[in-house]
């Protein structure tokens, strides 16, 4: 596990930063255990009241909890309660389209990224499917949204990370409506498929940077139409 020296101003922000990257790094994966607090003292070369500030930090956001003789470990997060919980707080009354949009391009090129690197073949297979689908339905003038869905949430399940996984389920709803926005005409739903084999192409293929341009610049290519007036 490495870390690096910490800085003198907000210690233990620091060390919050450090301990929530190596979560999402799954170098530290729910139900590990930390380490003591006096090794993470001199982990860190900090004083165990640093390390102890950083603990209660985690553990108020739910990352951490402290079992009474056993010691601190990563939370394990129950799927339906994290999505439940993410839902009203996150998602609490009506967002604007253009921030789902925001939170689109935060978490969907990492989902396509993670997706070239954990990928099976039966995940591909499936991706294949779906674009045969969309494929199908844009071919008869039917409109692929439900296909257009599908592939995304195939994308967060090949990622192999179950908290993405139940975020895109949260969000559910209105990423339906941002994907429906842009998705008003045969030639947008063309497009969109084109976006899709492309994303798909550099996951079957391992290319994660590559992924991971592809999902950002479909996502700009939508928002460009979504806020163009032309929809």
């Amino acid at each position: 596990m490495k870390v690096r020296p910490v800085a003198r101003k907000g210690i233990y922000e620091d060390i919050v930063l450090q301990i929530r990257a190596m979560i999402d790094r799954g170098e530290l994966k729910p139900g590990d255990r930390l380490l003591s607090e006096r090794s993470l003292a001199e982990m860190f070369s900090v004083s165990r009241n640093t390390v102890r500030e950083a603990i209660k930090a985690l553990s108020e956001n739910g990352l951490l909890e402290s079992r009474q003789g056993a010691g601190t470990f990563v939370t394990e997060i129950d799927g339906d309660t994290f999505a439940n919980t993410f839902a009203k707080v996150i998602l609490r009354g009506q967002p604007e389209v253009r921030d789902v949009f925001e939170v689109r391009k935060l978490l969907e090129p990492e989902i396509a990224a993670l997706a070239a690197r954990n990928a099976t073949s039966a995940d591909v297979a499936l991706f294949e499917e779906v674009l045969a689908e969309q494929e199908a339905a844009v071919g008869v003038g039917r409109s692929g949204r439900n296909c257009d869905q599908q592939f995304h949430e195939l994308l967060a399940d090949a990622s192999g990370n179950t908290v993405l996984r139940e975020m895109i389920g949260a969000l559910h709803d209105h990423l339906a409506e941002s994907r429906s926005r842009g998705l008003q005409s045969l030639e947008r739903q063309k497009a969109s498929l084109l976006a899709h084999r492309a994303i798909a192409e550099a996951v079957r293929n391992g290319h994660v940077m590559q992924a991971e341009k592809a999902m950002r610049d479909h996502l700009d290519e939508i928002e460009s139409i979504v806020f163009s007036g032309n929809i």
